[in-house]
């Protein structure tokens, strides 16, 4: 990354860390509710689990891993990303061109536009789901090493996906808002890809690599692929962020502002 954007990335998050500490009762109160909020969706899976022993072979504290660690690279995006899903209020309200003036990439401008503090109480869930299914799979220590790869793969992911959906609003000048479609997708990948329709699995693989944000890491945790395959994890993940920030800039070009 050019030294430039390093010191803005430097700058932006000091700014955006700085608002949460104005209003740190909000922050502390929207981690509460995002503890409340999982803790009953975790528990339902434990209601789930209480009928049923496996699904399509998957155990109970396997898709526990596998959803600790789908939400771990999730709630980074949220936390530090989120708001490539705006794009679609900042047309409307005409704030994108402001964007566009400055000799700063405009979709550097908006991923540091804002932080979402809420996150952190996801990000926490996730670091405390994925310990406690580590813990109960006894998962060798050494696997440790690749999480943080796995998550920041994950979040390149989620970033990805916002990117180029939110690229359709250059085309219909905000009227489609199907950034938050992101959002949706998160829900699916927290279950095994395996349990979907083939055309679904095709899709999460192959287009929109939904499959190496949780699914195939765990494959490998738990021995069901070559460890060799994780090499693939970051290098997917990086090549789609890349060509949504291409699409992104083709529909930068086709943008012609909303008027006056």
């Amino acid at each position: 990354m050019h030294k430039k954007y390093i010191d803005l990335l430097i700058c932006y998050i000091k700014i955006n860390f700085a608002a949460m500490e104005v209003y740190d009762k909000d922050f502390i109160f929207g981690i509460i509710a995002m503890l409340v909020n999982y803790a009953a969706g975790i528990l339902s899976l434990f209601f789930i689990f209480e009928f049923v022993h496996e699904i399509n072979g998957w155990t109970l504290q396997q898709v526990l891993f596998m959803y600790g660690l789908n939400l771990t690279g999730y709630s980074l995006w949220s936390c530090f990303f989120i708001n490539t899903i705006t794009l679609p209020y900042y047309i409307r309200n005409r704030e994108f061109d402001k964007f566009l003036l400055r000799p700063v990439e405009p979709i550097f401008q908006i991923m540091m536009d804002g932080f979402d503090d809420d996150s952190w109480g996801e990000l926490i869930v996730g670091i405390i789901v994925l310990a406690y299914s580590w813990i109960s799979l006894k998962i060798p220590a050494l696997y440790a090493l690749f999480i943080p790869v796995v998550t920041v793969s994950g979040c390149l992911v989620y970033a990805g996906m916002s990117i180029a959906l939110s690229t359709v609003s250059f085309f219909t000048i905000a009227q489609a808002d199907v950034a938050n479609l992101t959002n949706q997708i998160k829900e699916l990948a927290q279950y095994p890809i395996s349990i979907y329709p083939k055309v679904i699995r095709i899709i999460f693989t192959f287009l929109c690599p939904v499959a190496f944000i949780a699914f195939i890491p765990s494959l490998i945790v738990f021995h069901m692929v070559n460890v060799w395959v994780i090499l693939a994890i970051p290098l997917v993940s990086l090549i789609f962020f890349l060509l949504s920030v291409r699409i992104w800039k083709i529909g930068v070009k086709h943008y012609g502002g909303t008027g006056t």
